[in-house]
């Protein structure tokens, strides 16, 4: 009997054995076959985006390197697949179904970056949301058109640009894509009841624009350039306590800060706060310059607002004082530029279009190379340093592997001959054709 037991216990356990087995293997199986459902679909959703090839005669993939010639594009949904030498067909890469444009012809480059500008401002502004909202719109297609596929937005009353941006992210209005600081943030009470008076009221404005979306945060280090307090010995208008107070909350919350600066002091005082970049900076000397290489805080010079002075010189509409001043900054402003690429101060491209006219963005491209600066640097300053003032260098700024997809062509080569920066021919943001003639 005992025998019979031991053997009916073993025949037992080994049934256990087997059934243990099959109850451990089987959620084992069905995780790998639900991974495998869901690498299928994976595939299948890849499969599904819309790939095109761009066959493109000159290319610069990387502003501030040589040109390549005869490549072929692959732009899969929103981003660069791959950059292939040669000119490659569907049936070469293996995409029967991919859409073939022809920009043989074409000189081919990222998408261009201005790093200052005023979408819903024009020059005879109206600060009524309506009317920002409608000039926002028109103002958002004219700089997409003229090949600007990302932009800085860094000075707007209201929410508007707000609203603009997420209306832009949506498909719903063309425009570039676009990082915003909203208000700018000065001394006393600002427009829409902010202000920023002692460092209480500074950190209040400061998180209140961060909880309402700024990317950025702008600040007035100065007087602005239609003041005659913002001349070279013009005082900076924070107390260190404000413009701390600022500053702390933008590090809190990962938030860059822009300093809008003329007069020789006012940019070596916020440098001590750890701001990004520098705007206009007309009259910066050389320890300022300095600090800002040492610190790799980027310059946006907006040089193009030289046109206008220029213009309103021309025409008799200034005088006195006024024109005086007018006069130093035409005088200084171009040395200050030079000095500071010279000496290694990282540059980028802003035109302060609002001030000047949206759609000439590349005014202030071409008013670099007037000043001596080379094409190719330029270029680089207005694609490949826009991207790393941004933090977005990973995905914008040049034409490779998994950057989004955008592209311009143009109708002649800008290094030769930089004018040829205004004949867009062809403008794609994220994979989408906005412009093709």
């Amino acid at each position: 009997m005992i025998c019979i037991w031991e053997r009916s216990m073993r025949h037992l356990s080994a049934i256990l054995v087997i059934l243990m087995g099959l109850v451990l293997s089987a959620p084992l199986s069905y995780g790998a076959s639900d991974d495998t459902k869901k690498e299928q679909k994976s595939e299948q959703a890849d499969d599904s985006k819309p790939i095109l090839l761009l066959q493109v005669g000159e290319l610069l993939a990387v502003p501030g390197q040589a040109p390549l010639t005869q490549q072929t594009i692959v732009v899969e949904g929103d981003k660069i697949k791959a950059v292939h030498a040669g000119y490659q067909t569907p049936e070469d890469l293996d995409f029967p179904d991919a859409r073939l444009i022809d920009l043989k012809d074409k000189f081919v480059m990222p998408g261009l970056m201005d790093l200052h500008v005023h979408l819903t401002m024009t020059k005879d502004h109206d600060s009524k949301a309506d009317d920002m909202a409608l000039v926002g719109v028109v103002n958002a297609r004219k700089t997409l058109m003229a090949g600007y596929t990302t932009v800085r937005d860094i000075g707007a009353w209201g929410n508007t640009i707000f609203k603009l941006r997420k209306k832009v992210q949506a498909g719903e209005i063309d425009g570039p894509r676009i990082f915003a600081a909203g208000q700018i943030i000065g001394v006393g009470s600002k427009d829409g009841g902010l202000e920023c008076n002692g460092p209480e009221s500074c950190r209040r404005t400061t998180r209140d624009l961060i909880k309402a979306g700024a990317d950025w945060i702008k600040i007035y280090s100065s007087c602005s350039g239609s003041q005659l307090c913002s001349n070279e010995n013009g005082a900076p208008v924070f107390f260190a306590d404000e413009i701390e107070a600022v500053t702390q909350v933008a590090a809190k919350y990962g938030v860059k800060v822009a300093a809008h600066s003329h007069p020789r002091n006012s940019a070596l005082f916020v440098l001590k706060y750890g701001v990004s970049s520098i705007e206009h900076g007309s009259f910066m000397d050389d320890k300022a310059l300095r600090a800002m290489k040492k610190q790799g805080t980027y310059f946006v010079p907006t040089v193009s607002v030289h046109d206008m002075l220029e213009k309103l010189k021309a025409d008799g509409k200034v005088e006195g004082k006024m024109l005086a001043h007018n006069d130093a900054f035409l005088a200084q402003h171009p040395d200050t530029i030079l000095r500071a690429y010279k000496m290694g101060v990282q540059i980028a491209t802003g035109s302060d279009a609002g001030v000047v006219p949206h759609g000439k963005n590349y005014r202030e491209i071409e008013r670099f190379v007037a000043l001596g600066i080379p094409a190719a640097q330029a270029l680089k300053m207005a694609t490949v340093n826009g991207a790393d003032l941004l933090g977005r260098s990973d995905e914008l700024g040049t034409l490779e592997q998994g950057k989004y997809a955008d592209i311009i062509a143009l109708d002649g080569n800008p290094l030769t001959q930089i004018e040829n920066i205004e004949k867009v021919v062809f403008v794609m943001k994220s994979g989408k054709v906005f412009r093709r003639e």
